[in-house]
């Protein structure tokens, strides 16, 4: 009798079907898609604050999991963005000095 009441009302073959129509989805989907580099600490960036704003050069200060990264920007500010919104750039690293001025010095 119990396991009657467990039992579902889908049989295998319907769920084996779903399950392969899934994979098929995913794979059109995915066929464009390309595996983004990850960055480390200390690595130079170029961000948007906004949308349809400049790229600004930022360095990556912390990489939280869930691709996304904490970056300091030239002001001073700190902002968490996602990998989606970095770009690498080959550019000498942005330091910032406590007296406001910036250096821009090569990282070897």
């Amino acid at each position: 009798m119990a396991q009657t009441l467990l039992s579902s009302m889908h049989n295998q073959t319907d769920h084996d079907a779903l399950v392969e129509s899934k994979r098929s989805q995913a794979t059109y989907y995915n066929r464009g898609a390309k595996d983004r580099p990850t960055r480390n600490v200390g690595d130079t960036v170029r961000t948007r604050r906004k949308s349809g704003s400049e790229w600004e050069k930022t360095n990556v200060t912390k990489v939280p999991p869930y691709r996304s990264y904490e970056l300091q920007i030239k002001d001073g500010l700190t902002r968490r963005t996602t990998k989606k919104h970095v770009w690498f750039s080959r550019e000498p690293l942005v330091s910032i000095s406590d007296d406001g001025n910036d250096d821009s010095t090569l990282v070897t």
